[in-house]
This record gives structure tokens, sequence and C-alpha cells, in this order.
């Protein structure tokens, strides 16, 4: 890019030509300093929605014959 003033780049065999007006290069330092969060809320893995689902997905059935008519098979 310092020789020619320009650079180009092939994608998806597509030629693109980058001039030294449309790139610059910089070098700076930065101090970053580390964010630590605790969340305030605890939320459990577990709930009624949550059993309820495993529950009404283990009993979802279709039916071989025609597959827009479901059910579900409860044990009892």
């Amino acid at each position: 890019m310092e020789k020619e003033k320009a650079i180009t780049i092939n994608v998806n065999d597509k030629d693109f030509k980058l001039d030294e007006k449309m790139v610059y290069f910089e070098r700076y330092e930065q101090m970053q300093y580390e964010e630590k969060y605790t969340p305030h809320v605890i939320e459990p893995s577990f709930g009624l929605g949550r059993i309820m689902y495993c529950i009404f997905e283990h009993c979802f059935k279709m039916r071989e014959q025609d597959a827009n008519r479901t059910y579900f098979d409860f044990p009892i």
C-alpha cells in the first residue's frame, strides 16, 4: 500500500480497489478497565412452567394418517 498507493482485494471473484484516501491506519494506546457486574436477581432453573412444558412435550402425539390432527396422550 505504501509503494503503489492502492491495493486490490478479491472477494467472491470480484475485485475491489482501495486507494489511500479510503484507508488509513492509526496506532494508539488506551487504558481499559474491567467492569464486574453481579446480578441482583437469581432465576432458578426450575418452576411450574418448565415442568408443565416438559410434560406437554412428552405427551404430545401426531396421528400417522393425518399429521394435522395432533393430541395429548397423558398416562393415567
